[in-house]
């Protein structure tokens, strides 16, 4: 079953050039060995001293690890997100959107594709240190897919909602920075005094061994735990904001060709 979406991207014209122009992206190096460097500095300084595991005083290294690694990459999400890669750099999304020959839904499933690439790198790059975190912090492989899995959800749920701001605001530079500022500080931040479950920090630590504070979500019936809660949530978030992009880029395309309609129509009147 994974290889109908897989086959379906790779044939999706948006995606092959926002693969080749991520192949091409000279940044992507110098950004990666940052990454990686700040890591690792955090990995050394939060590095138990003493004992494997002493209950009465768990080791913090996997959290700290993990909530560095989502504090980077949210904002690398968001940002980067509302942040065009792909097309000249003379036109505009907006222009580029009336001039591309796909409909709505193709375009923006290529574009998010290719845009899950770089995120996809820097989870990636986590992994071997969040493995090693988990390993002298005591956490069980179970803890540490969780774990994995908050962050991959999280951070692309941040993606897509950073790509709904560019298809809204890209001509409003100054709103759109304002907003990617904005959102970012209350996923990462405000969102733990507002709406705890929605915090990906918090459900990181709630999925390890530390004591779970992060409550439960009760639904009919059903008992969700507090890091199950917050993908969940977020899956909401990402197919929102996606229905939103979407019927935006549809409006767009629509709007573009209707304008060239009428001045072709003058032009041979």
């Amino acid at each position: 079953m994974i290889w109908i979406p897989l086959r379906r991207a790779w044939h999706n014209p948006i995606f092959r050039g926002g693969l080749a122009a991520f192949a091409q992206q000279p940044t992507h190096r110098s950004y990666s060995l940052n990454y990686v460097v700040t890591l690792s500095a955090v990995l050394l300084i939060t590095w138990p001293k003493e004992g494997f595991l002493n209950l009465r005083d768990l080791p913090f290294t996997y959290n700290a690890l993990g909530g560095a690694t989502l504090v980077i990459l949210a904002y690398l999400s968001v940002s980067q997100g509302a942040h065009r890669f792909l097309g000249s750099r003379y036109l505009s999304l907006h222009d580029w959107l009336v001039l591309a020959p796909v409909k709505a839904g193709v375009f923006l499933r290529g574009y998010l594709a290719a845009s899950f690439l770089e995120i996809l790198l820097f989870w990636g790059l986590s992994l071997p240190l969040l493995v090693l975190a988990a390993r002298v912090s005591g956490e069980p492989l179970v803890h540490l897919g969780a774990g994995m899995l908050i962050i991959l959800v999280c951070v692309g749920s941040y993606r897509i909602v950073g790509v709904t701001l560019l298809t809204l605001f890209e001509r409003d530079e100054f709103l759109l920075y304002i907003l990617v500022r904005i959102l970012y500080v209350f996923f990462i931040l405000g969102s733990g005094f507002v709406v705890p479950l929605s915090n990906p920090v918090l459900a990181f630590a709630d999925a390890s061994i530390w004591p779970h504070r992060l409550g439960a979500w009760e639904l009919p019936g059903l008992t969700l735990r507090g890091w199950v809660a917050t993908v969940v949530l977020h899956l909401l978030l990402s197919g929102g904001f996606f229905i939103i992009a979407l019927v935006r880029v549809h409006w767009v395309q629509r709007r573009g060709r209707r304008r060239e309609a009428r001045e072709e129509g003058l032009g041979h009147g």
